[in-house]
Protein backbone atom coordinates (compact mmCIF):
# COMPACT_ATOMS: atom_id res chain seq x y z
CA UNK A 1 0.00 0.00 0.00
CA UNK A 2 2.31 2.57 0.91
CA UNK A 3 5.23 1.81 -1.91
CA UNK A 4 1.84 2.22 -4.13
CA UNK A 5 0.88 5.56 -2.46
CA UNK A 6 4.23 6.83 -1.68
CA UNK A 7 4.89 6.45 1.49
CA UNK A 8 4.05 5.90 4.77
CA UNK A 9 0.06 6.39 5.58
CA UNK A 10 -2.45 6.68 8.61
CA UNK A 11 -5.34 4.00 8.54
CA UNK A 12 -8.22 3.90 10.10
CA UNK A 13 -8.52 -0.02 9.39
CA UNK A 14 -7.51 -3.10 7.75
CA UNK A 15 -9.25 -5.99 7.56
CA UNK A 16 -8.49 -9.66 6.53
CA UNK A 17 -11.13 -12.46 5.20
CA UNK A 18 -10.23 -15.48 3.12
CA UNK A 19 -11.32 -13.80 0.33
CA UNK A 20 -10.29 -10.47 0.03
CA UNK A 21 -8.21 -7.16 2.29
CA UNK A 22 -9.44 -4.11 2.68
CA UNK A 23 -7.31 -1.21 3.24
CA UNK A 24 -8.89 1.82 4.94
CA UNK A 25 -6.28 4.83 4.27
CA UNK A 26 -6.97 8.25 6.08
CA UNK A 27 -6.93 11.40 4.08
CA UNK A 28 -7.07 14.78 4.23
CA UNK A 29 -5.23 15.50 7.97
CA UNK A 30 -7.90 12.72 8.64
CA UNK A 31 -11.06 13.93 7.76
CA UNK A 32 -11.64 11.58 5.19
CA UNK A 33 -11.07 7.78 4.20
CA UNK A 34 -10.12 6.25 1.20
CA UNK A 35 -10.65 2.27 1.15
CA UNK A 36 -9.20 -0.16 -0.62
CA UNK A 37 -9.56 -3.15 -2.16
CA UNK A 38 -7.06 -6.21 -2.13
CA UNK A 39 -8.40 -9.69 -4.46
CA UNK A 40 -5.56 -12.33 -4.86
CA UNK A 41 -2.80 -10.17 -4.39
CA UNK A 42 -3.72 -7.10 -6.99
CA UNK A 43 -4.86 -3.40 -5.44
CA UNK A 44 -8.06 -2.13 -6.78
CA UNK A 45 -8.86 0.93 -7.54
CA UNK A 46 -9.52 3.27 -4.78
CA UNK A 47 -13.21 3.71 -3.69
CA UNK A 48 -14.33 7.75 -3.78
CA UNK A 49 -13.03 8.81 -0.18
CA UNK A 50 -16.19 9.44 2.74
CA UNK A 51 -16.21 11.40 5.34
CA UNK A 52 -14.18 10.01 8.53
CA UNK A 53 -13.68 10.08 12.53
CA UNK A 54 -11.43 8.16 14.94
CA UNK A 55 -8.10 6.89 15.62
CA UNK A 56 -5.52 6.01 12.85
CA UNK A 57 -2.04 4.39 12.91
CA UNK A 58 0.97 3.54 10.85
CA UNK A 59 2.19 0.58 9.66
CA UNK A 60 5.09 0.70 12.13
CA UNK A 61 2.47 0.06 15.28
CA UNK A 62 1.44 -3.30 13.70
CA UNK A 63 3.54 -6.20 16.45
CA UNK A 64 1.46 -9.03 15.75
CA UNK A 65 2.94 -12.03 14.19
CA UNK A 66 0.83 -13.28 11.55
CA UNK A 67 1.83 -17.16 12.51
CA UNK A 68 0.54 -16.91 16.28
CA UNK A 69 -2.35 -14.47 16.28
CA UNK A 70 -4.77 -16.15 15.47
CA UNK A 71 -3.59 -19.13 17.88
CA UNK A 72 -5.72 -18.15 21.12
CA UNK A 73 -8.91 -18.22 19.00
CA UNK A 74 -7.76 -21.94 17.88
CA UNK A 75 -6.91 -22.74 21.27
CA UNK A 76 -9.82 -21.23 23.00
CA UNK A 77 -12.87 -21.56 20.19
CA UNK A 78 -11.39 -24.57 18.48
CA UNK A 79 -14.94 -25.45 16.83
CA UNK A 80 -14.99 -22.12 15.45
CA UNK A 81 -14.06 -20.47 11.87
CA UNK A 82 -12.32 -16.55 11.54
CA UNK A 83 -14.16 -14.95 8.96
CA UNK A 84 -12.39 -11.60 9.96
CA UNK A 85 -9.16 -10.01 11.20
CA UNK A 86 -8.94 -6.90 11.56
CA UNK A 87 -6.53 -4.05 12.55
CA UNK A 88 -8.44 -0.92 14.16
CA UNK A 89 -6.95 2.11 14.99
CA UNK A 90 -7.12 3.62 18.81
CA UNK A 91 -5.86 6.25 20.74
CA UNK A 92 -2.64 7.41 20.45
CA UNK A 93 -1.39 5.34 17.24
CA UNK A 94 -2.25 2.10 19.23
CA UNK A 95 -3.97 -0.53 17.50
CA UNK A 96 -6.99 -2.81 18.27
CA UNK A 97 -6.57 -6.45 16.85
CA UNK A 98 -9.65 -8.34 16.45
CA UNK A 99 -11.22 -11.37 15.02
CA UNK A 100 -15.06 -11.85 13.98
CA UNK A 101 -15.50 -15.86 14.69
CA UNK A 102 -18.13 -18.10 13.33
CA UNK A 103 -19.26 -21.12 15.12
CA UNK A 104 -20.02 -24.24 13.35
CA UNK A 105 -23.72 -23.50 14.76
CA UNK A 106 -23.60 -20.17 12.50
CA UNK A 107 -23.23 -18.03 16.08
CA UNK A 108 -20.48 -14.64 15.44
CA UNK A 109 -18.28 -13.52 18.32
CA UNK A 110 -16.34 -10.13 18.36
CA UNK A 111 -12.91 -11.27 20.24
CA UNK A 112 -10.03 -8.95 21.08
CA UNK A 113 -6.83 -10.03 20.71
CA UNK A 114 -3.47 -9.48 22.15
CA UNK A 115 -0.58 -9.14 19.61
CA UNK A 116 0.83 -12.31 21.07
CA UNK A 117 -2.42 -14.29 20.05
CA UNK A 118 -4.01 -14.25 23.68
CA UNK A 119 -7.90 -13.87 23.67
CA UNK A 120 -8.65 -10.62 25.78
CA UNK A 121 -12.56 -10.17 25.44
CA UNK A 122 -15.18 -11.67 23.67
CA UNK A 123 -18.22 -10.30 23.03
CA UNK A 124 -21.65 -12.06 20.70
CA UNK A 125 -22.43 -10.17 17.45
Amino acid sequence: MEAELGGPQQYFEINVTPQFVNVFVAIDDDAQVQAYLYVDGDLGPPRPPEAASGATFTASALTFDPDTVLDGVDDDLPDSDVVVFSVIGGPGGVVRYGAVVESTEGGQLDVTLSPTGAVQSVDPL
